[in-house]
């Protein structure tokens, strides 16, 4: 991003968030009433609450906001915080992750599956902060590398404010740019995000919109993969940019558009509550209510004495909850190769209409409606569990290229689907906490689809301190995506009939302290994936290459999947040694590839310079032993499983970074080296097949907080 620009977009934002002081309305220092029951206030900076909620109901759920200076290096990399994600090299790429718990997609939560491999850039509902502030806020986040030719620059910006106590809203400005260090690799992607929230003891209500663009430049890998792992066999040795790549003048772009409200209204009564923070009785509470004026008032003697001037507390209990949600998405994806006729050859395998260029495109348009009642948890003894019944509408449309006598025309798929469901929820209680909610889908034609999901929490204590165990997983039956059963292109075509999918996982994890264990099976039957095809040819100098197309496969029978994860932290004074280890298994390694073992390890010193300058200074690895990673395909922006004929295995080479990482008051910024052991010629650097990983690079971060 030119310097300039980056000047324009901190002024504007210091202006904003300095002239909404003086237009919003002073806001009382306590929160307690805003956050009622729902969101805990502790380790917030500056009077910043934040929350985010979930996607069906608008169920507050606490966070903290992302101001934490531990691994903020780490936002900058496409593999994730604690590096468990595949990707193509370059920054926003896209990415999939190795262990397989992360990887959950289902048709109930939307069915525009291309979405999926930018999760690094896209945010759903879940990932959207909502945020309550003493005082105007605004952040901006600044990551970048390389130079104007080959570098990487992500910057994000933040603004919230409120408008009085109860009303607070906001907006943020999120822009990649990643050159790409290889040959037709760049990124390019924008979010802009307006947000609003209303919390108060009767009405609570959730809105955002929410635009993104992406467009992601396609090479199809390196030629030949030697370039990188001998090129002592190649009379010249090639640097990055000169590496010859399968595909250029090739593009995926995608256009993420959703508009989000959720809104709820609670049907309660007002009771008393003395200066103890008992419960006045039902028959002096009925009194007070009616001579309750301001903070006290006057009631009788239970023995006729004179009236007594006792100060009593009113408190809202709510009884019923009654919520709607609303969602309307709008996506589109277009594929794009203007690459010359040789080359586009030499890539593709099918052509299903003539042309030298492709120019795919399709177009995902879903209208959701839900409703639900809930009768609040805790009304009596006998009702310690919250029951929420809802009923949802859902409106989809696909449009596809089609082929009609040789041209070509836009073809529409419509869906309309009903829902029915109900969840029963227990959120207080510091002991024991669960959920457990269960759903049915149809079209009136098709029967069958199910889901249901749950989560049981166990806190006790144990040895000073206390163990947490959660129990959680889902049974779903669904009809796989439309895009497994449709698809239109130049490059890949299909229609197919599928059966339906059906998943079973149940996870158990156990925390204390540093340690955290997680355990996890899953079993699937009719597991629907995307198969890599790969066709050899000889080129006219006699080197052999392989042309491509994809295509979906469903296995028969039944796929299972086992994974153990340990994070376990140490510290002994200044030092830290942070660890992720996982070991997985599957009984089908070509249609669901896994490691059999991944790590992340981080080793730093934590200290402070002159009291005041918080001070990390580390070194961190990812390494993960061989197997048939998944491919990817630029046709579909999908990661598939390689051809079985010409498999190749990755892994067994280690990734190791080190940084400075300084924490100043509001500041925070840090200093990184990627890929420190990188050496030209020595193993493998890829995490997706013939993708090579960029090499070292020097990258620079720095986050500012203005509070007004």
């Amino acid at each position: 991003m030119p310097l300039k620009l980056l000047h324009i977009v901190i002024f504007l934002l210091s202006f904003l968030s300095i002239s909404a002081q003086n237009v919003i309305q002073e806001i009382d220092e306590s929160r307690a009433e805003f956050l009622s029951d729902s969101v805990v206030t502790e380790n917030v900076p500056e009077g910043i609450y934040a929350w985010n909620i979930d996607r069906r109901f608008g169920v507050v759920k606490q966070v903290p906001f992302d101001t934490v200076p531990h691994l903020f290096p780490r936002e900058a990399l496409t593999d994730g915080k604690t590096s468990r994600y595949n990707f193509t090299g370059n920054l926003g790429a896209p990415r999939v992750s190795r262990i397989f718990i992360d990887e959950a997609p289902t048709s109930f939560n939307g069915q525009f599956i291309f979405k999926s491999p930018f999760s690094y850039f896209l945010k759903d509902t879940e990932d959207i902060l909502f945020t309550n502030t003493k005082s105007p806020f605004t952040n901006i986040t600044y990551h970048e590398c390389g130079n104007k030719q080959h570098g990487e620059d992500h910057i994000t910006a933040n603004f919230a404010v409120n408008a009085g106590k109860k009303t607070g809203f906001g907006f943020r400005l999120d822009y990649l740019y990643g050159r790409g260090y290889y040959d037709a690799q760049a990124t390019s992607m924008f979010n802009g995000m307006v947000f609003g929230s209303h919390i108060s003891e009767r009405y609570k209500l959730h809105i955002y919109y929410s635009a993104n663009h992406l467009k992601i430049a396609e090479n199809g890998g390196i030629e030949n993969d030697a370039y990188e792992t001998t090129p002592e066999s190649f009379p010249t040795s090639y640097s990055e940019a000169d590496m010859p790549t399968s595909l250029n003048k090739t593009w995926n772009k995608l256009n993420v558009n959703t508009f989000y409200l959720t809104h709820s209204y609670n049907i309660g009564y007002t009771r008393f509550l003395d200066k103890k923070g008992n419960v006045v009785r039902l028959e002096s509470n009925r009194l007070a209510s009616k001579f309750y004026q301001a903070d006290s008032l006057a009631t009788n003697g239970t023995n006729g004495a004179d009236s007594l001037s006792v100060t009593l507390t009113p408190q809202f209990v709510p009884v019923t909850q009654l919520t709607h949600t609303f969602r309307v998405d709008h996506h589109n994806r277009r594929f794009l190769s203007n690459a010359s006729k040789t080359i586009g050859e030499n890539y593709f395998q099918e052509y299903f209409w003539t042309g030298d260029s492709a120019n795919d495109y399709t177009k995902y348009l879903r209208v959701e409606n839900t409703l639900a009642i809930e009768l609040r948890e805790g009304l009596n003894k006998w009702m310690k569990a919250g029951i929420r019944l809802f009923a949802k509408h859902e409106f989809q449309r696909f449009t596809l290229p089609d082929l009609q006598e040789g041209r070509l025309y836009d073809k529409r798929y419509t869906e309309n689907y009903i829902y029915l469901g109900a969840q029963i929820i227990k959120t207080t209680g510091r002991t024991f906490r669960y959920n457990l909610l269960g759903e049915l889908r149809t079209t009136g034609k098709r029967w069958g689809e199910f889901n249901i999901e749950g989560q049981a929490t166990l806190q006790v204590p144990f040895l000073k301190d206390s163990l947490r165990l959660s129990l959680q997983g889902y049974v779903r039956n669904e009809r796989p995506s439309f895009y497994y059963h449709h698809y239109h292109a130049r490059n890949a075509w299909w229609d197919t009939d599928l059966d339906n999918q059906f998943r079973a996982r149940i996870s158990f994890d156990a925390s204390w302290r540093d340690t955290h264990l997680q355990l996890f099976l899953e079993n699937i039957q009719k597991y629907t994936y995307f198969q890599e095809h790969l066709s050899p040819y000889t080129t006219d100098e006699g080197l052999q290459r392989y042309r491509a197309a994809v295509s979906v496969a469903q296995k028969k029978g039944n796929l299972q999947l086992f994974g153990a994860t340990l994070r376990q932290n140490f510290h002994w004074g200044i030092f830290h040694w942070d660890n992720e280890l996982t070991l997985q298994a599957t009984t089908d390694s070509e249609a669901f590839p896994l490691p059999l073992f991944s790590a992340w390890t981080n080793v730093y010193l934590k200290f402070r310079i002159a009291k005041v300058l918080n001070t990390e200074f580390g070194t961190d690895m990812t390494f993960f032993t061989k197997y048939y990673a998944p491919a990817y395909s630029p046709t579909i922006a999908q990661f598939a499983s390689q051809d079985t004929s010409e498999r190749i295995k990755l892994g067994a080479y280690p990734i190791i970074n080190a940084y400075l990482n300084f924490h100043l008051k509001r500041t925070r910024f840090y200093l990184m080296l990627t890929h420190l052991n990188y050496s030209h010629g020595s193993g493998k650097p890829f995490l997706v097949p013939h993708y090579p990983l960029n090499r070292l690079i020097i990258r620079l971060g720095i986050s500012w907080n203005f509070i007004n």
